[in-house]
Parts: structure tokens; C-alpha cells; sequence
């Protein structure tokens, strides 16, 4: 019978390989990911902005087409000072909250520690549907939200928010960021 082959080089080898140690430094440093949610309380100021957004999208086109009309650059530029107006409002208006992907087995202890019910289970539901979500929605958070915090929000907002608010903790722990290198990402030489 023969010995196992190992490919692996002497870690020794591997300590004192720059190249592999700036790497390992790079991806130990690298931040979770993190999702914003962005929630606004008066519709017509993101409205207002968006349709300024487009304004100022299709002025600038025109006048950039035809750099020798100057009414076509002045409209531009009232578009575009418009858009200013306009975002500086949907800014004020808006409120963000974001959630960090949770780290090593974090979410797959939070799912153990809020199984489902009997019935959410025979139903397909991986979680409580009841009391997992606020934990999720307080442990992703980075603005420091408590789980009571998060369960309030959930009582109290209309369905398209509340599921907005999971949402955004949920895709935190489901963003993706690496490649199968199937040519989609940067070259290295």
C-alpha cells in the first residue's frame, strides 16, 4: 500500500511567503457586507426627486448632443440645480438603516436558537416566523437596533415595510461577493 500524498506546501514555506501573507492580511481585513435600507416618509419628495434625476439626465444628453446651443447647456444646468433642490429635500426626508452580514455561524446559531413551529415547518419555513425576524433585524443592524426595537417596527408598519425591513437584515447575510472567475472579475498579473 502506499503513503498518502500531500500537495500542500510545508507551512513554514507558506509563513514566510510574502505574497500569501499580504493576501491572508487583506482577507482577514475585509468588511462584512452591508445593505441599506432606505425609508422616506413623503412619497412625493422621492417622487419630485427621481422625476429631477431623469429631468436632469435627459437635459444634460441634449445639451451635451449639441454643445453649441446655448439654451440647451442653460437648460441643463436649471435641470441639474433643480436635481440639487430636489435631492437635498429627499435627503432630509430620508432615514437609513443598515445591516452587516453576521459573522462565521452566527446566523445559522440564530436560526437554532428561533426554530420554527410545528406547522411553519411542515410549511417550508426554515425560522419562527414570529420572533426570528426581529432577531435577525436587531443582530444585523449596524445602527445598534434592540430586538425590541426591531418586534415594535414589525407590529406596527404596513406589510410592504415590514418585509423591506427583514429584507434588507436577510440579503446582508446573503451578499454575495466573489466570483467563480468565469470572467467577470479583474485580472491580476
Amino acid at each position: 500500500m502506499s503513503a498518502a500524498v500531500h500537495n500542500e506546501p510545508p507551512a513554514a514555506a507558506v509563513a514566510a511567503d510574502p505574497h500569501w501573507a499580504a493576501k491572508m492580511a487583506r482577507l482577514k481585513s475585509r468588511k462584512a457586507a452591508e445593505v441599506p435600507l432606505y425609508l422616506w416618509e413623503d412619497q412625493k419628495l422621492r417622487d419630485r426627486f427621481e422625476e429631477a434625476l431623469r429631468e436632469a439626465k435627459t437635459a444634460r444628453q441634449l445639451a451635451d448632443a449639441d454643445r453649441s446651443n446655448t439654451a440647451l447647456a442653460k437648460e441643463a444646468r436649471t435641470a441639474e440645480a433643480a436635481l440639487e433642490t430636489a435631492r437635498a429635500a429627499y435627503e432630509e426626508d430620508c432615514e437609513v438603516l443598515t445591516f452587516r452580514a453576521l459573522p462565521g455561524e452566527t446566523f445559522a446559531d440564530l436560526i437554532k436558537q428561533h426554530p420554527p413551529t410545528e406547522e411553519q415547518a411542515e410549511a417550508g419555513s426554515d425560522w419562527n416566523e414570529d420572533a426570528f425576524p426581529a432577531a435577525l433585524i436587531s443582530a444585523a443592524s449596524v445602527d445598534g437596533m434592540s430586538e425590541t426595537d426591531a418586534a415594535e417596527l414589525l407590529s406596527e408598519w404596513g406589510m410592504a415595510d415590514r418585509v423591506e425591513l427583514f429584507q434588507a437584515a436577510l440579503a446582508a447575510q446573503q451578499a454575495k461577493r466573489s466570483d467563480w472567475g468565469k470572467g467577470s472579475g479583474p485580472t491580476r498579473s
